[in-house]
């Protein structure tokens, strides 16, 4: 899964990266086994706010012109990336039950 990630006031290490692989990429790569890799790509926006709260948000695009957006905020980054993986994880089972109700009927 291709993430780019985009941090406002926000340090972007090398940690954060492998860190957003293991807690999102990973788990969105498991959904979409079937899409082309070129199709698995997300925009990941991390920012700090002055009091220490970090809003995080997703945004991607599916086949189909299926836009995938999530948002949540949060002081620690890991528990932030787990809450965004598994709103994203929701909407992208309710677009592929989508896709297998529209081919079945």
């Amino acid at each position: 899964m291709n993430i780019q990630i985009i941090g406002d006031n926000f340090n972007v290490s090398q940690s954060t990266k492998d860190l957003v692989e293991v807690k999102v990429g990973q788990r969105l790569d498991k959904l979409l086994t079937k899409f082309a890799p070129e199709m698995k790509s997300a925009l990941i926006h991390i920012e700090k706010d002055k009091f220490d709260v970090l809003q995080l948000n997703i945004d991607m695009n599916l086949p189909g012109k299926e836009h995938i957006f999530a948002k949540t905020s949060h002081k620690i980054l890991e528990s932030g990336l787990i809450d965004l993986a598994e709103e994203v994880e929701k909407q992208i089972k309710k677009y592929k039950d989508k896709l297998s109700n529209y081919s079945l009927g």
